[in-house]
């Protein structure tokens, strides 16, 4: 389960499971809620020699290029195996440049797998429960899908302390062309990758992610969704209202939509464009999903998440804004954009959402709703930064991929 080339600290895999086990057990009942941080600059600094190991040649600050002046940092790796670039945002320029790290190190430590303890097998081989991987299979009427050959890692069940072996493909991110041997079978995606300065922080990231990603693909394939559940920004608490206030100052409007998760954990889904009487300088509206402890957190981090994405899509970075579509005319689409945002057909009233305050309830919660189990494939760990590597997998979640 230890990544191969850099070195995991010279812990085995075994020491490495063993490790994340006992803290997460140990926090299992710990608020989720960060604890005063140290000089994120010192926790920068220690972050840097890691960069050289895995390949980022560039920290960019994007900050000067949207008029939001919202601290964005891109980190560039352009041997990646997966997505050349990251982005990072947060309340100041240090915070935005640890989150773009992070998330490269997230991609980094997923492309260094196989690791040395996949195993070549079919499912039925394996005893895999019936319906567990399903709903993440690239053909789900492939009925022989049990009978074919494919690589499978272990991975730690987080409620039960159980180990389970997981499709190898559902974990690596080696995206490559052709992709890698006995690949094929799942629907590739980065979902629940997470990188934290401790086990259990980053186990909880990536769940909360894994919560997110369902809750939207559930959206997608909502009818009416942008009609039935959009949120009245006064419902989500005075940093979002103080933020959209601002955002009126440079003509920029914002939506918001619940995603209703069956476990009950808030997900808000937030659009923002451009509402000025000139061609706006993105091609497109710009989007943010977050699952979060509560709803106000949950639209806040949804609201940064999208304004961050307007500078990346500015720097160049999107390869879903290409230069066709500068070329034509948008005001159609434009329009459209800004009558969802602008025009809600009605506010949803908020039911009744579960906050989060601990793993264990979001674990709890995760079970209730018939998603589990929660599988943990521990990819990497370093002291420098610390860093804490996890994938998470919640294989009867519906897959977020297919619905772009």
């Amino acid at each position: 389960m230890s990544s191969t080339g850099e070195p995991t600290d010279g812990t085995s895999d075994n020491e490495l499971l063993g490790a994340f086990a006992e803290e997460v057990t140990v926090h299992l009942s710990s608020p989720l809620a960060r604890e005063a941080e140290d000089d994120p600059g010192i926790y920068l600094r220690g972050l840097l020699p890691m960069c050289r190991h895995a390949g980022i040649t560039r920290i960019a600050d994007l900050t000067g290029l949207d008029r939001l002046t919202l601290p964005a940092v891109q980190t560039i790796r352009p041997n990646a195996l997966s997505e050349v670039t990251s982005l990072g945002r947060g309340r100041s320029i240090q915070h935005a440049a640890i989150g773009a790290i992070m998330e490269a190190l997230e991609r980094y430590y997923a492309e260094l797998l196989p690791a040395k303890s996949a195993v070549l097998a079919s499912a039925d081989e394996l005893a895999i429960p019936e319906g567990l991987f399903d709903t993440q299979l690239v053909n789900s009427t492939n009925a022989a899908w049990r009978q074919t050959p494919t690589l499978w890692i272990a991975a730690h069940d987080l409620r039960s302390g159980s180990r389970q072996m997981v499709p190898l493909e559902l974990v690596h991110t080696r995206y490559t062309d052709p992709p890698p041997d006995f690949d094929g079978l799942f629907l590739r995606n980065t979902t629940g990758l997470a990188c934290h300065s401790t086990w259990h922080q980053a186990a909880a990231h990536a769940l909360f992610e894994c919560i997110e990603r369902d809750a939207i693909a559930r959206a997608f394939s909502t009818h009416g969704f942008f009609d039935r559940h959009r949120l009245a920004p006064e419902s989500l608490g005075a940093a979002v209202n103080r933020r959209i206030g601002l955002l009126a100052e440079h003509s920029i409007s914002v939506g918001f939509w619940l995603a209703p998760s069956p476990t009950g954990i808030a997900v808000v889904w937030c659009q923002s464009i451009e509402i000025g009487a000139g061609h706006p300088a993105l091609a497109l509206p710009t989007e943010g999903y977050c699952a979060g402890q509560n709803l106000h957190q949950a639209a806040e981090n949804a609201l940064l998440e999208a304004l961050a994405t307007r500078a990346g899509a500015i720097s160049g970075a999107r390869d879903d804004q290409t230069a066709g579509h500068y070329h034509k005319r948008v005001d159609g689409v434009i329009a459209k954009a800004r009558q969802l945002i602008l025009e809600p057909v009605s506010f949803t009233p908020v039911a009744e959402i579960r906050s989060v305050s601990t793993l264990q309830e979001l674990l709890d919660y995760v079970t209730d709703a018939a998603l589990g189990p929660v599988l943990a494939i521990l990819l990497g760990s370093n002291s420098d930064g610390p860093v804490r590597c996890v994938r998470i997998l919640m294989p009867r979640s519906r897959p977020f991929s297919i619905m772009r």
